[in-house]
């Protein structure tokens, strides 16, 4: 395993009912969309102006990177420890609270903001500035206020030449029969 340090976000959003229609820039219905669509899909999916696009996923043990034209946004998850955390067989991580969720995006317009969230019952992570160079980083926790169960990860954003981009990606939150880490 390895072990990194990376700057943490510690603040989290609880979406409120009027926020629960379009939260990360992604209303519940292109979720929806995206959740459908991420089945078929090594669990990973994304929308542009609300319809699905043929999204590039490529895994490695213990990441995620979608990739559309020159962009892509890369996921990793690390233990309360600083440890990455492993993808399942089914590509998918499994995360207990605690744990954080770092998204690396690239090809992403200069200045713009790319907004998180997990969703079924929303819950906002933060958002994002991108740098000059069209890339952002940052890493957030798993909150206590995510219920375990299926849920999907959103980044949503414009693109250097797309607006109105929202990729997503299946995630596991603490079920315990699922967990099989390696100490």
């Amino acid at each position: 395993t390895t072990s990194t340090t990376v700057p943490v976000t510690t603040t989290t959003q609880l979406a409120k009912e009027t926020d629960r229609e379009l939260i990360a820039g992604a209303s519940a219905n292109q979720v929806s969309r995206l959740v459908q669509k991420a089945e078929s899909n090594k669990g990973s999916a994304l929308l542009i102006d609300g319809k699905p696009v043929p999204v590039d996923v490529r895994t490695t043990p213990s990441s995620i990177t979608l990739t559309y034209r020159n962009a892509s946004v890369e996921v990793k998850c690390f233990d309360k420890d600083g440890s990455e955390i492993a993808l399942s067989d089914d590509n998918r991580f499994t995360l207990r609270h605690g744990d954080a969720i770092k998204v690396v995006a690239t090809g992403f317009s200069p200045g713009s903001s790319i907004n998180v969230a997990v969703f079924s019952d929303p819950v906002a992570f933060g958002e994002v500035t991108v740098g000059q160079q069209g890339t952002a980083s940052q890493q957030w926790p798993i909150p206590n206020s995510i219920d375990a169960g299926n849920h999907t990860l959103v980044a949503s954003g414009d693109l250097a030449d797309v607006e109105d981009t929202v990729f997503g990606l299946r995630i596991v939150v603490d079920e315990q029969s699922l967990v099989s880490r390696i100490a």
